[in-house]
C-alpha cells in the first residue's frame, strides 16, 4: 500500500472546493490503495473533490453518488485547472 499525505491532499481538495471557507466544516476520506483522497461538503449545492497524490482533482457536485464519482477518479478522469492558477 502507498503512503500519501493526507494533510496536503485534503488542503488542496479544500481548497478546489467553491464556497469553502476556512471555518467549513468538510469531510476527508482517504481512498484504498493509496489512490487519494476525498473532500466532502456535505451540504446543499456543495460537492466532492477527489484529489490524487500528484494534485490533480475530480470535481464532482453533490447530485454524483460517491461511488460514481470514485469510479471517474480511477479511471483518469480530471477537472481541468483554471487558466492564471
Amino acid at each position: 500500500m502507498t503512503t500519501i499525505d493526507v494533510d496536503r491532499l485534503a488542503e488542496i481538495g479544500r481548497n478546489s472546493l467553491p464556497d469553502v471557507t476556512p471555518g467549513t466544516k468538510v469531510n476527508v476520506v482517504e481512498l484504498e490503495d493509496g489512490a487519494g483522497v476525498c473532500v466532502v461538503h456535505a451540504v446543499r449545492g456543495g460537492g466532492k473533490v477527489y484529489v490524487a497524490p500528484d494534485g490533480t482533482v475530480l470535481f464532482a457536485g453533490s447530485s454524483v453518488t460517491f461511488d460514481a464519482g470514485l469510479g471517474a477518479f480511477l479511471d483518469g478522469a480530471r477537472t481541468a485547472r483554471p487558466t492564471g492558477r
